[in-house]
């Protein structure tokens, strides 16, 4: 369920400094300690298959660039690495490999194997970690915003934050689809908001009715969007 997430941003106030300092935590989906992001999306649904693993590693990374913390991504991931485990199982090299336990891992996004070098600015996840990055630093409240959770389920569907730029106080929305079908919601945001202007995704040219967005996504789809006209 989406109240997951909810629960977790709920949880910054309980670190030293509070909100403000839940800005600053580094986030990531995996790293070598633990495991990558694909092994546990493999682990937990085995029957997946590559497509859905793929839409899956591309709306977790538009979630880890667009909500609060310092995004950390473990490289390879944007070459759909997959891993074996922990530690030296996760561990590929991105020249190309002689380990067995490497080569022989079925990629996602890709048909090529660790067995070549692995440096493809044309790979999906690349090409998106990269659109999201250029956004991200292009709108201060996707880096130092304050983060406000708008919407949340307690089963797998929308999940949507506002975010605020810390000089303007621009809203921004950002709501994503946690599902394998299409999902609509209608999403509160500023009472004084009327347009968007789409960062990514699809975003509703307008506001349904005052402090209101209706928001439809695709499946594992998202949107991001800027408040871009505000009622006088």
């Amino acid at each position: 369920g989406t109240d997951l997430l909810a629960r977790l941003t709920d949880d910054d106030a309980l670190y030293e400094g509070g909100k403000a300092a839940a800005l600053q935590l580094p986030t990531f989906l995996g790293n070598h300690d633990a495991g990558r992001f694909a092994f546990f999306l493999r682990k937990a649904k085995p029957a997946m298959s590559l497509q859905e693993e793929l839409a899956r590693m591309m709306l977790g990374h538009a979630m880890l660039l667009t909500l609060r913390g310092v995004p950390t991504i473990y490289y390879g991931d944007e070459q759909g690495f997959v891993g074996d485990g922990n530690d030296q199982l996760a561990r590929e090299d991105m020249f190309p490999s002689q380990t067995a336990v490497y080569n022989d891992n079925d990629l996602i996004g890709t048909d090529a194997t660790t067995a070549v070098s692995n440096f493809d600015e044309n790979h999906p996840l690349f090409r998106l970690i990269s659109e999201f990055s250029t956004i991200r630093k292009a709108h201060p409240a996707l880096t130092r915003g304050r983060q406000v959770v708008r919407h949340y389920e307690q089963e797998p569907g929308i999940f949507a934050v506002s975010r605020f730029d810390p000089e303007t106080g621009t809203e921004y929305l950002a709501a994503f689809n946690t599902t394998q079908a299409e999902r609509s919601a209608n999403i509160v945001v500023g009472y004084e908001a009327r347009s968007f202007e789409t960062l990514a995704g699809d975003c509703p040219a307008t506001v349904a009715t005052p402090g209101s967005a209706a928001v439809t996504l695709p499946a594992f789809g998202w949107a991001v969007c800027r408040v871009s006209e505000v009622a006088e």
